[in-house]
């Protein structure tokens, strides 16, 4: 597991332990008790979770939303990738590309919805894109190891969706 994989997971561990307290704080502080309620009191509760929610959502953002790959452009000197997804394959123009050189991916498709999923040799997913008809969708990335990358349809596109297959090189520069 990469380290943004690991950060994500200890981070969605740590929320999902402290929804659990936050609901059995919750559960604890609004247990009947023998006299009526405290309207008073439900109240300035009431806002306090409400602030606390909030806080908790805002944290939330901040500490993943830098992770977000999104309007990341590759900038000057990059290689461009035209791709074309069809009912059941791909056509990858250039197909050798440059190690350690920013690629810039124009995704579109023919026919029916896809997605371009790249994975390196060892199996692990790089990326992965959703590409629409009538749509040019850009993906960034910066190759670090030379090698064969295959690319799968992650989107159900039809019969023989398990057969749309295809493979780039990534050479040194």
């Amino acid at each position: 597991m990469g380290r943004t994989a690991t950060i994500i997971a200890v981070s969605y561990g740590v929320i999902v332990i402290l929804s659990v307290a936050f609901v059995l704080t919750v559960w604890l502080s609004t247990r009947a008790r023998d006299a009526g309620p405290d309207v008073a009191l439900l109240a300035r509760r009431e806002k306090t979770w409400f602030a606390v929610s909030v806080v908790i959502l805002v944290s939330i953002l901040f500490a993943t939303i830098f992770f977000t790959p999104y309007g990341k452009g590759a900038g000057a000197g990059k290689q461009v990738v035209r791709v074309t997804g069809f009912q059941f394959g791909w056509t990858i123009e250039p197909q050798t590309l440059k190690m350690n050189v920013p690629v810039e991916f124009r995704l579109t498709a023919l026919d029916v919805s896809h997605a371009f999923a790249v994975y390196n040799a060892d199996d692990e997913l790089l990326f992965q894109v959703q590409v629409v008809p009538e749509r040019t969708q850009k993906a960034f990335y910066t190759f670090k190891k030379p090698g064969t990358y295959e690319v799968l349809c992650f989107e159900f596109c039809g019969l023989f969706h398990d057969q749309m297959r295809a493979t780039f090189e990534v050479k040194p520069a």
